[in-house]
């Protein structure tokens, strides 16, 4: 089932920023050695916490309206929304860090009357035709994760580290103003 681990990347292409020079996430988790491994990593209770907002940085890196990314994928072909995931797949990506998986996934946040609303996704693992097949593509907006809000880094790594043990993945996004969903069960053996 390594196949549908491609849903991993959707799930946290909200936080993706490695491919994205003007990301103030970027700065935030490449400075943040929690992206690059779980070792470590303690309880973070981010809950109550309210996200801290610079309004100038916002405006100047919202998305126009309008603005769609170009899309090369065949749309001719069912797109998978769900399936089953093996967590034996499933921990060693866990392992190897957030940072190193989402290196090939590119995003920018999306706003809406200077709220943020989610990661808008701009490329998903390019070239690779096990995530082609995925229902999750430019253009859309990732807006949580296991019902779990993605917006800060704190978020995304808690998400991330609760997968070890969640029964399952469902990344709710946005498209065209429509709500969709991708749910995977996580399996323990075959």
């Amino acid at each position: 089932m390594i196949r549908y681990l491609f849903v991993l990347s959707a799930a946290f292409a909200f936080a993706s920023v490695i491919g994205c020079e003007k990301s103030k996430l970027q700065k935030d988790m490449m400075g943040d050695s929690t992206w690059e491994t779980s070792s470590g990593l303690e309880d973070v209770d981010v809950a109550e916490q309210p996200p801290r907002t610079d309004d100038e940085w916002e405006k100047k890196n919202a998305p126009m309206k309008g603005e769609e990314p170009e899309s090369s994928l065949d749309e001719s072909y069912r797109r998978v929304t769900s399936g089953r995931i093996a967590r034996r797949d499933l921990v060693p990506v866990l392992d190897g860090g957030l940072g190193r998986y989402l290196q090939n996934v590119e995003t920018e946040p999306e706003f809406h009357q200077g709220a943020f609303v989610g990661f808008r996704i701009l490329s998903l693992f390019p070239g690779e035709p096990d995530y082609a097949s995925l229902d999750l593509r430019p253009g859309d907006t990732v807006t949580r994760v296991n019902g779990r809000s993605i917006e800060r880094p704190e978020q995304a790594v808690a998400v991330w580290e609760a997968l070890r043990t969640a029964s399952s993945l469902v990344v709710s996004y946005r498209r065209d103003d429509e709500e969709h969903t991708l749910d995977f069960r996580i399996v323990d053996g075959g």
